[in-house]
């Protein structure tokens, strides 16, 4: 008897120390997640990870929580009421905009405290190999996770494969799981909610009407014994750090769609049809002002893809690419300027310097595509941005067009040959 006592009084204390990690949605308070990492899992760097899906029973449909910074390869836990009292967990593919598909890739258990317990409807889970799933390292202080639910009536089904609606709300956050390592309980979730510490989370949250399946994953129905002390921890503020990097994302978009699909374009019109003198200036002068947009527009990219893990994202790569290539742009532009009015022709340096710029302006605007597509951007902004770069780019292409039935460089050379040296004995 003793001995069973040491042993219950053991496993209390290993639940107690349970480090939970929590966020909560700030577009929806009462729907939070919870992440655990046992001391065990966390010292070797694989084995078991429990998380806790929680929010209200009634008026949502289900509640999903993913791993990954996109719906589109992420491994998404859907979670709904079984129409018994219990929780089904369906552990699905992210497909991107299109429904999750059910996958059995996760071992999953659905542990005790689990189902619609005092009006909430929770799911403890505890996940075998989402470690190695997910290729996650129990070091990463800046994990990506996704979340979505739907608001209606619950879908009481234990089919973990039954069609779900696209989500009203959802989002993206970051656990750092360093800070969720701590204790081995074998339910972290149980038991645990006066003693246990909560951990900070952040991430951005939007409410959205279109666009987008939610997020789901991982089979199972949960036998819940009813037990209420689910769930634990306290939020952190985590909706200003959301709002912030919400804004971030807005910034960067905003700053990079004005460089590529307004300035960048708008420069290469300029140099080819504005008469007069001057143009050559302000030419440089809208080049040099879409430079400085996109040199901000790439710290605010940087801070994001390492914050949302995007940095091997085609979108991030192809950025830097264009990033690295456009700091050759203005050198080679000023060291052809000077050339040409020691020379009085062109050199080599002005076919770099166009066709490289040329091959700079696509590619940025093409990718201003797909930073859209990887923000899972509004139809209405798409749009917007497709009407813009589609305007100037069109604009920059017929300028083109019309430069060279003009005669192209050697119209301008001639007519600058026409013109009366200048006091330096120079014709530009």
């Amino acid at each position: 008897m003793r001995w069973k006592l040491a042993t219950a009084f053991a496993s209390l204390i290993g639940l107690s120390t349970a480090q939970l990690a929590r966020y909560v949605a700030p577009s929806d308070s009462s729907v939070s997640f919870s992440l655990n990492i046992p001391s065990s899992t966390a010292s070797s760097g694989s084995g078991a990870i429990f998380f806790q899906v929680r929010g209200p029973a009634s008026g949502k449909q289900w509640i999903a929580l993913g791993i990954g910074s996109r719906m589109a390869g992420a491994h998404i836990f859907v979670v709904y009421a079984d129409g018994s009292g219990n929780v089904t967990v369906s552990a699905r593919a992210g497909q991107g905009h299109f429904e999750p598909e059910f996958t059995s890739d996760a071992t999953i258990t659905v542990l005790d405290g689990s189902g619609i317990v005092g009006g909430s409807l929770i799911a403890n889970v505890r996940c075998d190999n989402c470690l190695s799933l997910a290729e996650l390292s129990v070091t990463n202080t800046r994990s990506s996770w996704i979340w979505a639910d739907k608001d209606g009536s619950a879908l009481d089904s234990s089919d973990v494969e039954a069609n779900i609606q696209q989500h009203d709300r959802t989002g993206v956050f970051t656990f750092d799981l360093t800070a969720a390592a701590g204790g081995d309980s074998v339910n972290p979730f149980v038991e645990s909610v006066q003693s246990s510490t909560s951990a900070a989370a952040t991430g951005t949250g939007t409410r959205t009407s279109s666009g987008g399946s939610a997020p789901t994953s991982t089979g199972g129905n949960g036998n819940g014994d009813g037990n209420q002390n689910v769930g634990s921890g306290s939020s952190d503020g985590s909706t200003s750090e959301a709002s912030s990097m919400s804004k971030m994302l807005k910034i960067h978009g905003i700053l990079m769609g004005l460089a590529f699909a307004v300035f960048f374009p708008l420069g290469s019109v300029i140099i080819r049809l504005m008469p007069g003198p001057h143009k050559v200036d302000a030419h440089m002068a809208v080049q040099f002002i879409g430079f400085g947009l996109s040199i901000a527009g790439l710290a605010y990219g940087v801070m994001l893809a390492q914050d949302l893990r995007y940095l091997k994202e085609t979108h991030a790569i192809i950025g830097m690419v264009v990033m690295g290539g456009l700091f050759f742009q203005p050198i080679v532009g000023l060291i052809h300027h000077w050339l040409f009015k020691a020379k009085g022709r062109r050199t080599i340096l002005a076919y770099i310097h166009t066709y490289w710029g040329r091959g700079l302006i696509i590619l940025g605007i093409i990718n201003g595509g797909l930073g859209l597509q990887l923000a899972d951007n509004t139809t209405g902004g798409t749009i917007a941005y497709s009407v813009v770069a589609g305007v100037l780019g069109l604009a920059w292409l017929a300028a083109s067009a019309l430069y060279y039935i003009r005669g192209g460089s050697k119209a301008v050379l001639n007519a600058k040959l026409e013109k009366p040296l200048s006091a330096d004995g120079l014709r530009e």
